[in-house]
């Protein structure tokens, strides 16, 4: 994939799989310099893809800025702060040199590492608080606080260790985070933590999850999508870079849609193609964010970027009417996200033709055929899907939104028509249709009265044959189907005795 054709998708330079890799790239000599302009979800998805812990040798270069996007990222779970992935990344620092720890914790929102030590540790002013006679106390350089633990284990250790560290290489933030630990409650400290990085993160398109789920809403009922939906611009925060270069997970989970591929061979303007790639950050880290994705996962991560891909290619199709020259038209007069939007009403408009299907008076799902019946509850779900061979997929394109709306809306024809035959249902429309069909010839009467084994002895004794009888257009391709399951499982049977209890096809008395 050359550069020229996929200038949004370009992606990261970090493209690292492995540690090998990574040796290679450390070789380089702007190694550093490609580390420091990189944004924090560059270097995060990089370290998680080769491990964090074969990329010791990369922590080094990074910057305290990056570190508390990594923390960001990686240590919270809606609004509680979650401790065992903030250790993994302050041990590995710690292993790294305490240089480097302190560029790290100096980086960290200090009300994110104060609630990480609140439940580790007792804080004394020592002029006020007169802390009792413990070999375990750690008093500051300038002996205004002491510390002592308050319990054993792994965690313990850490936070002695940040303190060591601080308390050494940078006293003043070490004072800073024991007063808060001393004078601020849990509840306040994670409550502020959480605030913090809410603001930070929103300007990289990671917001609340309700907000996130905003990405899935159409327009209102009766309301055209709008061609532009500028989202609220969310303040700047000091020290925030707006998102940057496309992660490579990003750039090559939506390289795998060819639609997008030739729609950004199209856009080749320097500027435009920085903007796009900001925008396609800025709505991939939101789609994880709707989808609650633990971003440490990888293996979670690349679905729900495929998502992402998929509605986007919706989207575009639908927006350029299939013509990927027309896509910098498109992109210069509608953000990355309305596309994406516009992609989904496409898809959502078809889950609102299934509910409006199941609201029919008189039909149930459980009429239809198995594979009618899986097609439907596909599509009825918050984030429609389709059904193919037994399992379910995206809708990938429009395409695929037009193979389903047909299916969709024959499926709703056959239900009315056949419901106009046959008021009353009470078994598959299969069996209903098969048994009607089987009196007709008996009897010319076309209903669905179960048949006992006697009538069906009889019936095949004329050879399993279709009576020539009117049906309405929108029940044919349904009848024939139905038709040939139960020539199938009837011709076997002539001249045999039948068990009604073992036939399938057919209504039968027991």
């Amino acid at each position: 994939m050359s550069n020229e054709m996929l200038s949004p998708l370009v992606g990261s330079s970090l493209r690292i799989e492995d540690k090998s890799q990574l040796d290679d790239f450390l070789a380089r000599p702007d190694a550093l310099q490609v580390v420091r302009a990189a944004s924090f979800e560059e270097l995060f998805f990089t370290i998680r893809r080769v491990g964090l812990a074969d990329s010791m040798d990369l922590l080094p270069l990074v910057t305290g800025r990056q570190v508390r996007g990594f923390i960001d990222l990686d240590c919270w779970r809606k609004d509680t702060f979650v401790r065992k992935p903030f250790m993994e990344w302050i041990a590995a620092f710690v292993q790294s040199g305490p240089e480097e720890t302190v560029s790290a914790l100096s980086g960290i929102d200090e009300f994110v590492i104060s609630l990480f030590l609140k439940d580790l540790v007792q804080v004394y002013e020592v002029d006020r608080d007169d802390p009792p006679e413990s070999t375990q106390l750690l008093f500051t350089p300038d002996n205004r606080f002491a510390v002592e633990p308050v319990e054993e284990g792994e965690a313990t250790t850490i936070g002695m260790l940040i303190l060591d560290a601080l308390f050494k290489y940078n006293p003043h933030l070490g004072s800073r985070i024991l007063t808060q630990v001393r004078y601020t409650t849990g509840v306040e400290l994670e409550e502020t933590a959480f605030e913090n990085k809410t603001r930070r993160m929103e300007v990289h398109g990671f917001v609340d999850y309700y907000e996130a789920l905003s990405i899935y809403a159409g327009p209102q009922k009766g309301e055209a999508p709008a061609a532009v939906d500028r989202d609220r611009v969310f303040e700047d925060v000091p020290g925030e870079e707006s998102p940057g270069n496309l992660p490579a997970v990003f750039a090559d989970s939506l390289a795998g849609g060819p639609f997008l591929l030739k729609a950004f061979e199209h856009v080749t303007d320097p500027d435009e193609s920085d903007r796009v790639a900001q925008e396609l950050t800025a709505l991939g880290n939101r789609v994880l964010s709707a989808n609650l994705v633990s971003l440490g996962d990888m293996e979670s991560v690349r679905p729900a970027l495929e998502e992402m891909r998929d509605t986007l290619t919706i989207g575009l199709e639908h927006l350029t009417g299939g013509r990927p020259d027309r896509a910098p038209e498109v992109l210069r007069k509608s953000y990355v996200q309305t596309i994406f939007k516009i992609g989904f009403d496409q898809v959502a408009r078809l889950r609102d033709q299934g509910d409006v299907l199941m609201g029919t008076r008189g039909f149930q799902s459980t009429m239809l055929d198995p594979d009618d019946q899986e097609f439907v509850e596909a599509l009825r779900r918050f984030k429609p899907l389709v059904i193919e061979e037994g399992r379910y997929r995206n809708f990938r394109s429009v395409a695929d939104v037009e193979k389903t709306r047909v299916r969709l809306g024959a499926l709703h024809a056959m239900v009315r028509a056949f419901l106009q035959s046959f008021p009353s249902v009470t078994t598959t429309f299969a069996r209903t249709f098969n048994t009607a069909t089987v009196r007709f010839e008996l009897y010319g009467d076309l209903t669905a009265v179960p048949l006992g084994a006697d009538e069906l002895q009889a019936y095949l004794a004329r050879g399993v044959k279709q009576p020539a009888m009117e049906v309405p257009a929108a029940l044919q391709p349904f009848a024939e189907k139905w038709w040939q399951r139960f020539r199938a499982e009837m011709e076997p049977l002539v001249g045999k005795k039948i068990d009604p209890r073992f036939v399938e096809t057919v209504m039968t008395k027991l």
